[in-house]
C-alpha cells in the first residue's frame, strides 16, 4: 500500500461535491435542483431550508453542496455553541450577500437567540441591546440563506418552522445506495472490493452512509494489518465481531433495548422512556439512534399503546441469546477441564 493511500484513509475524505455525485435522496435532489435553477435565473437569494432526519444521513454534506452549486460562501455554526443573542447577531451581520449560514442542531438554539433569528430570516434585520437597560439597536443584514439541521423538525418552534421556504426529510438509504457509496469510497482510497463484501457492510449500516463508511474504514484497518489491498466477504465477517456487531449490525445498546423489551416487558407494549430506563440508555440515544435502526430493520414496531417486539425481533433476540449461551457453555467446559 502506498503512503498516498494511507493518507487518504486517514483523511476520510469521501464527501461528494455536487448534487449529481450525491447518491440517494432522489426527491430532495430533484426539488433542490429546481430551487437552485430558479434562484439563479431570477438572480434571487435562495430560500431558507430545513434538513431533518437521523444522524449521518448527509445534512452537512448537502449544505456544502448547495453552497457550491449556488456559488455562495458557507458558514457553519453549531447552535448549542451560541450563548447569547448578541453572538448570533454578530455572525449574521458579518454575512455577505447570498452567503449561506448552516446552523447545525438548530433545535438547541435558545429562545432569545431564536427570536433574534426570526427577524433576520424574514426581514433581514437584527435587533440587539448593547446593555441590559439600553434600547435595542436595529441593524440590517445582507440577504442570506439559512440552512437549519435537526434530527426532529417538530422540536423547532412554530414561528421558526413557518419561516423556512422548504423543509426536507432525509430518508434512510437503501442497501443498493449504500453499496454504491461504499464502492466509490473504496475505489477512492485504492482498495479492491467484491460485491458480496460491500453488501455485507451495507446490511450492517443502519441505512446510514456515515456508519457504512466507518465500517469500511475498520475493514481497511484489518486489511492493512494483514498486508492486503482487497476486501472480500471473509474479511468483513472477520472484522464485524471485533467491532461488537452481529449479522444485522446491532450494537450493545441495541441489544440492551431488545433485552429490556423482551425480558422486562415480555415483548411489549411499553413506552420508550420505560424501555430506555430499563436498558440503561439515555432518552436521546434511545430515540435518535437505537430505535430508528430497530424500526428500520423490522425488529420493533410502534403501536398506539407503545413499542412491541416483532416476530423478526423475537427470532433475532432468541438467536443472539442462544449464541451467547453456547459461547458461555464452551468457556465453562474449558474452565472445567483446566480444574481436572
Amino acid at each position: 500500500m502506498t503512503p498516498q493511500t494511507q493518507s487518504s484513509v486517514n483523511e476520510r475524505n469521501f464527501r461528494p461535491g455536487t448534487l449529481a455525485d450525491f447518491i440517494g435522496q432522489k426527491q430532495l435532489k430533484q426539488t433542490m435542483q429546481l430551487m437552485l435553477h430558479s434562484a439563479k435565473t431570477r438572480q434571487a437569494t435562495l430560500e431558507h431550508l430545513a434538513f431533518f432526519g437521523g444522524p449521518g444521513l448527509g445534512k452537512t454534506t448537502l449544505a456544502a453542496i448547495i453552497a457550491h452549486e449556488a456559488d455562495s460562501r458557507l458558514h457553519e455554526i453549531a447552535a448549542p455553541s451560541i450563548g447569547r443573542p448578541g453572538d448570533l447577531a454578530s455572525a449574521l451581520t458579518m454575512l455577505q450577500p447570498n452567503d449561506i449560514l448552516f446552523l447545525d442542531e438548530i433545535h438547541a438554539l435558545k429562545r432569545d437567540s431564536a427570536e433574534t433569528l426570526y427577524s433576520a430570516m424574514e426581514d433581514f434585520k437584527v435587533s440587539i441591546k448593547l446593555s441590559k437597560d439600553s434600547d435595542p439597536i436595529t441593524m440590517k443584514v445582507h440577504p442570506f440563506t439559512l440552512i437549519g439541521s435537526t434530527t426532529d423538525f417538530g422540536l423547532l418552534p412554530s414561528p421558526m418552522r413557518a419561516r423556512f421556504g422548504h423543509s426536507f426529510h432525509l430518508q434512510p438509504y437503501t442497501s443498493d445506495e449504500l453499496v454504491q457509496i461504499l464502492d466509490r469510497a473504496a475505489e477512492k482510497i485504492g482498495f479492491f472490493t467484491e460485491e458480496e463484501a460491500l453488501q455485507a457492510i451495507a446490511r450492517r449500516s443502519r441505512g446510514t452512509p456515515r456508519v457504512a463508511l466507518r465500517l469500511l474504514r475498520r475493514c481497511v484497518d484489518v486489511a492493512i494489518s494483514m498486508d492486503e489491498d482487497f476486501i472480500d466477504v471473509d474479511l468483513v465477517e472477520t472484522t464485524m465481531p471485533i467491532l461488537g456487531l452481529d449479522a444485522l449490525g446491532l450494537e450493545e445498546a441495541d441489544r440492551q433495548y431488545l433485552a429490556a423489551l423482551t425480558e422486562v416487558y415480555r415483548g411489549g407494549p411499553a413506552g420508550l422512556g420505560a424501555i430506555a430506563a430499563n436498558a440503561g440508555l439515555d432518552m436521546s440515544t434511545a430515540k435518535n439512534i437505537v430505535e430508528p435502526a430497530l424500526l428500520l430493520m423490522g425488529l420493533v414496531a410502534r403501536t398506539p399503546r407503545g413499542r412491541r417486539l416483532t416476530r423478526a425481533g423475537h427470532q433475532h433476540y432468541q438467536t443472539f441469546t442462544a449464541n451467547v449461551a453456547k459461547v458461555n457453555w464452551k468457556r465453562l467446559e474449558a474452565a472445567d477441564q483446566l480444574t481436572h
